[in-house]
């Protein structure tokens, strides 16, 4: 990797560089279906897909006990079997993308998700030989909001102290482990954020409403 980018940009990946949401929604539908469990509307779903299965089971399963885990790792295989089916890079992600590349800044992912289903996703979007690094929930030993993961995007791309850094997300913790790890923070408005998260209070350094105002931010 170029020791001479001068700026780093990592994103989440969930509600802020691609819209997971429909096939998460999709596999939850089957699911329920099988457990014979009333649907949520997707508005409802939305908001919780940045809090991973278990946001999305705490609005979906109206309060029903997961004995085992059983429901969770049906989902899990459900979901791997939808895998890039409907998922799609935000509008005018693409463009973001290719602007940072011309601009030869780094860019990398550092999301929650385990690499179980991360890396074929990326995979499926052409986007794993182009991203710097790719750092999964599974990658290192803590979870955001810890910084620990964003550190260690930042060492395998050689970032230093030479360098600004951005961490974008769609959610609180996401600013709070960038806030931690000491770089910029850029929260994401169009992400998987319900309304009535007073985000003002996050604190994020900067505040975009769409994926090309990202450009603006870090210039």
């Amino acid at each position: 990797m170029s020791q001479n980018k001068l700026k780093t940009i990592l994103f989440d990946l969930d509600g802020t560089l691609v819209d997971t949401a429909p096939e998460m929604y999709m596999a939850l539908n089957i699911l329920l279906d099988e457990e014979k469990i009333d649907k949520k509307p997707f508005k409802v779903i939305r908001p919780q897909i940045s809090n991973g299965v278990k946001g999305i089971f705490s609005i979906a399963l109206n309060g029903m006990p997961d004995t085992d885990n059983r429901m969770f790792k049906r989902y899990l295989d459900i979901y791997e079997s939808l895998l890039g089916t409907s998922a799609h890079l935000f509008d005018g992600m693409i463009e973001v993308l290719r602007l940072i590349e011309e601009k030869n800044y780094a860019w990398g992912i550092v999301t929650n998700k385990s690499k179980r289903f991360a890396i074929p996703l990326i995979k499926k979007l052409d986007l794993l030989d182009r991203t710097n690094c790719l750092v999964c929930g599974d990658t290192t030993d803590y979870l955001k909001p810890s910084p620990e993961p964003i550190l260690h995007a930042l060492s395998i791309i050689n970032s230093d102290d030479n360098h600004v850094a951005y961490y974008v997300g769609d959610s609180k913790k996401d600013i709070d482990a960038a806030k931690s790890a000491d770089i910029l923070s850029i929260a994401c408005m169009y992400g998987y954020i319900s309304k009535h998260e007073n985000t003002k209070l996050w604190n994020a350094d900067s505040y975009v409403g769409s994926p090309m105002e990202i450009i603006d931010v870090i210039g």
